[in-house]
């Protein structure tokens, strides 16, 4: 979740030099297809000594993972700023739309971003907790599951949207999802998961978010 302001002066200088390495990997990966810069490479674009990217993340598997961060961050902050309505199930599909538009402002940033999550490195990852907590964040006080299900929901449905959003993602970044089908396949795939879930009388809010020939029907 996002950090709270850094108090020191040296604290502040420690994070604007992260965010000017992050920054720059950005740059780059907007300019290129792939993920393939090396960290010289960055610490140039940076303004950075060749050191000073190694210094804070330690490898570039970190740096991929502190982008995704970053984006899930951008997320959470813009959920917040729209503040969407209604209950658990009408901010859970709002959170796809949301987090779908922040990835498709610099698409190919975060293919090779998402992209590089998926191969093994030597740190743990934090991808699957900060993608869980998000989904518990949209997901709340969980008004609008079923009511015996709550506490089974509690455990386990944040997880299974952030499995299904991972699982967009992956047909995306292959080519098999074009962007402008994206949105509705995000739509489609969380109405899928929340809706053994809802309660009955919220269960044609979630049908309608489901698409056909790639259009959702109008709640």
């Amino acid at each position: 979740m996002t950090l709270p302001a850094p108090s020191s002066v040296r604290e502040r200088n420690r994070l604007a030099s992260r965010n000017a390495i992050l920054d720059a990997a950005e740059r780059l990966l907007e300019r290129g297809e792939t993920a393939e810069f090396s960290m010289r490479e960055l610490a140039v674009e940076a303004g950075k000594g060749f050191v000073t990217p190694f210094n804070h993340f330690g490898s570039k598997g970190a740096i991929m993972q502190a982008l995704s961060g970053r984006v899930i961050d951008r997320m959470e902050s813009r959920f917040q700023a729209e503040a969407p309505g209604g209950d658990a199930l009408d901010r859970s599909l709002a959170m796809g739309q949301i987090a779908t538009a922040c990835l498709l402002e610099r698409p190919t940033v975060y293919k090779a971003v998402v992209g590089a999550l998926g191969t093994i490195g030597p740190i743990s990852s934090e991808v699957r907790s900060r993608s869980r907590a998000l989904w518990e964040f949209a997901l709340g006080d969980m008004e609008g599951i079923c009511e015996e299900l709550r506490e089974r929901a509690r455990a386990i449905l944040a997880d299974q949207i952030a499995f299904t959003f991972r699982g967009c993602l992956s047909f995306w970044i292959a080519g098999e999802v074009a962007d402008e089908r994206l949105s509705a396949t995000v739509d489609t795939a969380t109405a899928t998961t929340l809706l053994g879930f809802a309660a009955p009388g919220r269960r044609q809010r979630v049908l309608s978010a489901m698409a056909f020939d790639g259009h959702p029907e109008q709640a």
